[in-house]
């Protein structure tokens, strides 16, 4: 890859990062938030925060990936190591989709599963878990992943 080539891509990747910034500063700055009937102050919906920042990260790396994989000069061990990654990454996100589908078959009305190298985690819109229903999600989510339970972390969130 020509020098011209790299500069392009690095600025590029500098510019989506300020992007990103900027977008998480103005939508999460003290005044997006609103108050209730009640007069206490609620946040904007957590779950769809945290799926747009995954989604905004995920993109942001599988472009790393694309531009080691794509580049001219990359030597075929980083390649091969890029392309590896990627899968692992697409992989993680089709798992995190799937758990989030079937979670939601149980009956809560949202919830966000992050997968990671190790961990995964797991959280609910519910008041609370009781034991049951704790032992019902970590069971779902040891058979779909084949994770034992010391790598899962379920959690529950009442916004």
């Amino acid at each position: 890859m020509s020098k011209k080539k790299k500069i392009i891509v690095l600025a590029s990747m500098v510019a989506l990062l300020v992007l990103t910034g900027c977008l998480n500063y103005f939508l999460n700055r003290p005044g997006s938030q609103q108050a209730n009937a009640d007069a206490s102050v609620t946040y904007s919906d957590y779950f769809t925060a945290s799926r747009n920042d995954r989604t905004t990260s995920r993109n942001e790396t599988v472009m790393y990936y694309r531009s080691i994989i794509d580049g001219e000069a990359t030597s075929a061990e980083a390649k091969a190591n890029a392309e590896a990654e990627l899968a692992a990454l697409v992989a993680g996100a089709d798992t995190e989709q799937r758990l989030e589908t079937l979670i939601k078959s149980l009956g809560y009305s949202d919830c966000i599963v992050t997968v990671g190298n190790e961990k995964i985690n797991v959280i609910v819109k519910s008041d609370s878990l009781d034991e049951k229903e704790t032992a019902q999600l970590l069971d779902m989510v040891c058979t779909e992943t084949g994770k034992s339970i010391g790598h899962i972390r379920v959690k529950s969130i009442d916004l």
